[in-house]
């Protein structure tokens, strides 16, 4: 009934049922049939019709988003166990091959650019891309993510057992691999008459103080100091925010999981990622909808002074200074 030429369903119930829109929906089931014969509808040896490519991906959504077991889908969509398994499996296996290498991409020259335009105009930071953090409620393997204001994760990490903190996830994170082989977008950014080469990411007190993090004063004194705290603190919900977006959003992602495989645990989470990115694009509420790839460069040169620049002190407490001067003369209530 959701399908038919005159649905007896508004959008809005729609969106309700499978947490995006009817066009959205049928663009993903229209891209996975073309790519996976597995979901194409086939007559078995009796001439049976099997299920089709909209009920195999319902099935898996209703999985990721409702907290429903395999074995709940036998009696509305006549699903077995085994084939509800499969359903969830594949489809997020086609979601990460079909939509991975726009959405699970690190930051490109026109994302960064639209980045520092949107964050300073909404928390006064030139040179922000995003906040850092971690899941660390109750999870069975800990995610990390990059998130801005519209909720749009810029880096996502999977894969780190929950009894780590967020250094060692950091230890263990490509977040700077771009960076380390030279393939990081060059766009600097200049606050306080200082010049900086790379924008950086607010962080909690658990981080360290290297150049690339911007975190706030453990005890401020001066007013600027408080100035710069509160406007930190405020950019910082929105990782938080995002956090609770997706879990609310994809259920799946507070279920135990004891019983599958960490492969298919993985591939289901950046199904819900890249998913959550196809809602806020579809929904016209992303900072940088368009996909511009930076201009390939084949020298792949390690820089061998990165570490160097990444971990330098002086560098962070000297943006730190920067920023408090930039902000501090803002009229805020402290």
């Amino acid at each position: 009934m959701y399908f038919v030429d005159e649905s007896m369903f508004e959008d809005d119930v729609f969106r309700q049922r499978y947490c995006m829109s009817r066009r959205l929906f049928l663009k993903i089931v229209e891209d996975i049939t073309a790519a996976f014969p597995w979901f194409r509808s086939s007559a078995n040896a009796a001439g049976i019709r099997g299920f089709s490519a909209i009920q195999k991906c319902t099935c898996a959504l209703r999985q990721l988003a409702y907290d429903n077991l395999a074995d709940n889908n036998d009696e509305g969509l006549s699903f077995s166990t085994r084939t509800a398994r499969e359903c969830l499996d594949n489809f997020c296996i086609a979601i990460k091959y079909l939509y991975g290498e726009e959405y699970l991409r690190s930051s490109t020259s026109h994302d960064v650019a639209c980045l520092y335009k949107a964050h300073e105009a909404r928390h006064h930071f030139p040179g922000m891309i995003g906040s850092i953090d971690c899941d660390h409620d109750r999870p069975t393997i800990i995610l990390e993510v990059v998130a801005s204001y519209d909720l749009w994760f810029w880096h996502a990490y999977f894969g780190v057992a929950g009894s780590n903190n967020d250094i060692n996830v950091l230890k263990q994170s490509p977040l700077f691999i771009p960076e380390v082989n030279g393939k990081s977008p060059e766009y600097g950014f200049t606050v306080n008459g200082h010049r900086y080469d790379s924008g950086y990411y607010l962080g909690d007190g658990i981080y360290p103080p290297w150049s690339c993090f911007l975190k706030a004063y453990a005890y401020p004194v001066a007013r600027k100091e408080k100035v710069l705290k509160k406007l930190q603190e405020s950019a910082r919900k929105y990782v938080e925010r995002a956090f609770g977006l997706l879990k609310n959003k994809w259920a799946i992602i507070e279920r135990p999981a004891r019983m599958r495989d960490k492969e298919n645990i993985i591939n289901a989470m950046y199904a819900c990622v890249i998913l959550h990115y196809m809602i806020l694009k579809d929904d016209g509420n992303a900072i940088s909808p368009v996909y511009i790839r930076d201009p390939s460069n084949d020298i792949r040169a390690t820089d061998p002074n990165f570490l160097y620049r990444l971990r330098n002190e002086e560098t962070h407490y000297m943006l730190r200074r920067d920023i408090t001067e930039h902000v501090g003369d803002l009229d805020i209530d402290v």
